[in-house]
């Protein structure tokens, strides 16, 4: 029976957990954090996403947890000016606190074990294949163990190798009550060379989410408050929406990765999600790329039997590329318009006028 340790239980780990012990795998996951816990994410879930829990029969149980169905979006410029565009398709708002433990029991109950709290602090290349070193945050004691497969899903890329380039970004997130009007849409917001989002997700609340460079959350010395009042008043739009709302939950902050897929992997070794590449955050795609990410990886360990050939790996960092290429150059660009105040005013005034405008946009960017 082959087997696979995976590092990292975000959603891209737990699929790829799923998928390859219902194929018969011995699989191992490792996840330094206990369940549930929050992350800086814009929490919403695209099309590509929901299509990948359709076909492995999960979109149905994923109900239960009442995520909100979405269906436009709304740009704000720094002014009073907004534009609305249609989504080509639905997308779903879920806190990662909730889709992330869902996805984690799912695979616990297809026959992974977790060890958990526990952190991989190394992979090295042996003659044999590949060897890991793994402490168990409860115990604090080290093991070594030997998989025949391991799959990084460790969401920025730190393993194995270097880790990529910082890109000078913080991504903040939030969670708030008390925001008035429907609960259908994502809401983009233009700041002074930045942006963000607001988004409804389960249980009555938002989720605010926004890329900010390091500069700025230096400038306030780490007060995510001060940080978050200065981009209130940067945007018209972020002021009246958040007016009488409160926020419920504490701020969070990480650096926010941004690069493409690797030219080569290490033999034995598989990327999923953001370990594999990440995008601009503008677009709400990242969960979406995880678990579609996830699904190819697992697929093509599965077909070749734990065996995959050296062209099989190249053929899926192909797919990889193919699947992140265009996203990320859509949303890079879509990012820097949303940052300018003066493009963003002429690309609502564009979206208002041109209702195609926007959805091709949309489609670009992987909606």
């Amino acid at each position: 029976m082959p087997d696979v340790t995976i590092i990292g239980a975000g959603p891209a780990g737990s699929v790829a957990a799923l998928l390859l012990a219902r194929g018969g795998w011995d699989v191992t996951f490792l996840e330094q954090h206990r369940f549930p816990r929050d992350k800086v994410c814009g929490e919403c879930l695209s099309a590509l996403g929901i299509e990948v829990l359709e076909r492995i029969g999960l979109a149905e149980r994923l109900r239960a947890l009442h995520p909100v169905n979405l269906t436009h979006a709304v740009i704000h410029a720094g002014d009073s000016r907004y534009a609305v565009a249609p989504l080509p398709r639905r997308m779903l708002g879920l806190s990662r606190e909730v889709f992330d433990q869902f996805l984690l029991n799912e695979a616990r109950a297809a026959g992974a074990r977790v060890l958990q709290p526990a952190r991989c602090e190394g992979v090295e290349l042996t003659r044999a294949g590949v060897r890991l070193r793994v402490r168990d945050l409860a115990r604090n004691t080290i093991e070594t163990s030997e998989p025949t497969h391991v799959i990084v899903a460790d969401g920025k890329s730190a393993l194995p190798g270097p880790a990529p380039t910082l890109t000078g970004d913080f991504g903040i997130k939030s969670h708030w009550v008390g925001i008035a009007g429907g609960r259908d849409a994502i809401e983009l917001f233009g700041c002074h060379g930045c942006y963000g989002g607001l988004a409804p997700i389960e249980g009555g609340r938002w989720n605010a989410a926004f890329s900010v460079p390091a500069r700025r959350l230096r400038a306030h010395g780490g007060n995510l408050d001060a940080l978050f009042a200065e981009l209130i008043a940067e945007n018209a739009g972020l002021a009246r929406r958040l007016k009488g709302a409160t926020r419920a939950s504490n701020w969070l902050a990480a650096p926010l990765p941004r690069f493409a897929v690797r030219p080569a992997w290490q033999a034995g070794v598989v990327p999923v999600g953001n370990a594999a590449a990440a995008i601009e955050p503008i677009g709400g795609e990242g969960m979406g790329l995880a678990l579609r990410s996830a699904e190819l990886a697992a697929h093509t360990l599965i077909a070749f039997d734990g065996g995959a050939t050296q062209a099989r790996r190249s053929r899926l960092r192909l797919d990889y590329r193919a699947l992140w290429r265009v996203r990320s150059a859509a949303c890079r660009v879509g990012a820097k318009v949303v940052s300018s105040r003066t493009m963003a005013a002429i690309t609502t005034e564009l979206l208002s006028s041109n209702a195609q405008a926007g959805v091709l946009a949309m489609k670009l960017m992987g909606k």
